[in-house]
């Protein structure tokens, strides 16, 4: 990229991580992520530490991930520690998982799906009481399952619907009945 002339920014910084993350080139996403700082001068955003913590999730080194998010220059959000929660499944990990449950409980405790991945990970290790007392915490919060395989949240404002309004009927010219 620096090769063509183009200078490096935020956004391409998480586009080089996120790489890293999905290929498990765990050594060279630290190296880019010290050079943001170092060579760049580029402050990380959440949106970068987030990055990293799935680069060591996806890597199996949860402790890692663990501590970026302790050492976090800001507080962690729900999605920074939702993403080493999810980890923590994948590998295994439910004390891990528990303890980043407390967390996010204390970020919001109404998010259904944070207490569905906990009671699928007791569930899926076998220990049927601890996946039982987490659904009964829910139903105590009066905390609901959305149905369905993925819950979206969409917020839709009139000006950002003109552009797909004028789409569907430029392509209304097109379709026949």
């Amino acid at each position: 990229m620096q090769k063509e002339g183009f200078k490096a920014d935020g956004v391409s910084f998480t586009g080089a991580f996120t790489a890293c993350s999905h290929a498990g080139l765990v050594n060279e996403g630290l190296h880019d992520f010290d050079n943001t700082k170092r060579i760049h001068k580029i402050t990380p955003r959440i949106e970068h530490y987030g990055c990293i913590v799935d680069l060591y999730s996806r890597a199996g080194m949860l402790e890692d991930a663990l501590n970026v998010i302790k050492n976090m220059p800001m507080k962690p959000n729900e999605v920074v520690v939702g993403s080493l929660l999810a980890a923590c499944r994948t590998n295994g990990n439910i004390s891990l998982a528990e303890r980043l449950m407390k967390y996010l409980y204390e970020l919001d405790p109404g998010v259904d799906s944070n207490y569905v991945l906990l009671s699928n990970i007791c569930a899926a290790d076998g220990r049927w009481d601890g996946s039982s007392k987490v659904r009964k915490n829910m139903k105590a919060l009066r905390i609901q399952k959305m149905p369905g395989l993925v819950q979206l949240r969409l917020t839709v404002t009139f000006m950002n619907l003109w552009p797909v309004i004028n789409l569907m009927s430029t392509l209304s010219i097109y379709i026949q009945p």
